[in-house]
């Protein structure tokens, strides 16, 4: 569960494991990932670089267009290794063709499968390590939530509220959501009533707590946590209904691009939060870092190791849904978020004023002055990461 869906589902689900990590780390409370979709974030996440620089702008699958992450290109798994760490992946990967293994990306054990088999294979090999380890345990839940007949099928829970923002929220958006609802998954919910969407987020909570047993699962194998490295962390958010959307798709709200991110290493941090802003290129570095390890190449990440980013702004991108082509750059900041799509439709949100991001601004010549320094500044970070 992200931090912005924490807030719209106040603790609702039972995560012992993941408040077990919160009390021992260093909660990062403003956290972001660079894309809101599988395949990209998790190239972001392993390799300290943002997806259009890891070349994998959209998911990897034979419905979409992504390409595989490069081979060439160093990530946390092959950089350990190559440090004489003993490296472990688990679950799923959705980065390339796993049938032969990644060996070739830098991980001695690959351990595929569904969730609870994921965390078992991951705690077994856990056990059997002898020398310094990475294990990287990725579980797909919450994701599961696009079984709609699952969430039809799920009983109400006590305290779950529902959207505060519905689909007539999209009148002054991007026609690209709209479309999404017309045309694409958003279809599948567009009928959906006040109970349906407090149905779909009692779901959400039963899969984060499945996810949290897994979690529990594979902390259970760490014997020496004075000198490990615990993170707890995701690839991307859930819509949750809110604007009377489902999933996720051409669109950039908080609940999608807000994600946990907690680190526990003892040696380094003593238990609290940290507000500075915090992008997922930073985790790879950040793990190197821990580790003591140079980075062997280039990266946009920042070691958190090393103190605050001092960041005043996150720059985030979307690229596609399958083949549905509808890239999107976004700047984030403390008070104002700019969504500019390639179309050139655009949305400006005063978060400061407006945190469910109902009344888009992006007309208003109220707001023209910080819309066209905020412009400024993306079209930077464009030229800059190119």
């Amino acid at each position: 569960m992200t931090d912005q869906e924490t807030a719209l589902l106040p603790r609702l689900a039972d995560t012992p494991n993941r408040r077990r990590i919160e009390a021992s780390g260093v909660r990062f409370s403003s956290a972001f990932c660079n894309t809101p979709q599988c395949s990209p974030a998790r190239s972001a996440l392993l390799t300290g670089m943002e997806p259009h620089q890891t070349g994998v702008l959209t998911n990897v699958d034979g419905e979409s267009l992504g390409k595989p992450l490069r081979l060439d290109m160093p990530n946390i798994g092959s950089v350990l290794r190559t440090a004489g760490y003993r490296t472990g992946y688990f679950g799923k990967w959705h980065l390339s063709n796993e049938a032969g293994g990644l060996r070739d990306y830098g991980f001695d054990m690959y351990g595929p499968g569904r969730d609870e088999v994921a965390a078992s294979q991951a705690a077994q090999w856990i056990t059997e390590q002898k020398t310094p380890w990475l294990a990287w345990v990725s579980v797909l839940n919450p994701h599961n939530i696009y079984d709609l007949a699952g969430v039809q099928q799920t009983a109400l829970r006590n305290g779950v509220r529902p959207p505060s923002t519905g689909l007539r929220n999209l009148d002054d958006k991007p026609g690209e959501q709209q479309a999404y609802v017309d045309q694409d998954q958003g279809r599948q919910t567009r009928a959906y009533s006040s109970e349906d969407w407090l149905r779909y987020r009692s779901r959400y909570c039963e899969l984060v707590e499945r996810a949290d047993r897994c979690l529990g699962t594979v902390l259970a194998a760490v014997k020496d946590w004075r000198s490990t490295a615990v993170v707890y962390t995701s690839d991307h958010g859930d819509a949750l209904g809110e604007h009377g959307l489902p999933f996720k798709g051409p669109f950039m709200y908080e609940p999608l691009i807000r994600i946990p991110l907690v680190i526990s290493a003892p040696w380094k941090w003593r238990p609290g939060t940290r507000s500075d802003m915090t992008v997922q290129t930073d985790l790879a570095p950040t793990l190197a870092g821990l580790a003591g390890v140079a980075w062997p190449g280039k990266q946009t990440g920042i070691d958190l190791t090393r103190g605050a980013t001092r960041r005043d702004a996150v720059f985030l991108e979307y690229y596609a849904k399958q083949k549905w082509i509808n890239p999107i750059r976004t700047i984030r900041t403390a008070r104002w978020k700019l969504n500019w799509y390639d179309s050139g439709h655009q949305e400006l949100y005063n978060l400061q004023t407006d945190p469910h991001e109902i009344q888009n601004l992006a007309g208003d010549a109220a707001a023209a002055a910080p819309r066209r320094k905020l412009e400024a500044r993306l079209n930077g970070w464009r030229i800059k990461t190119t």
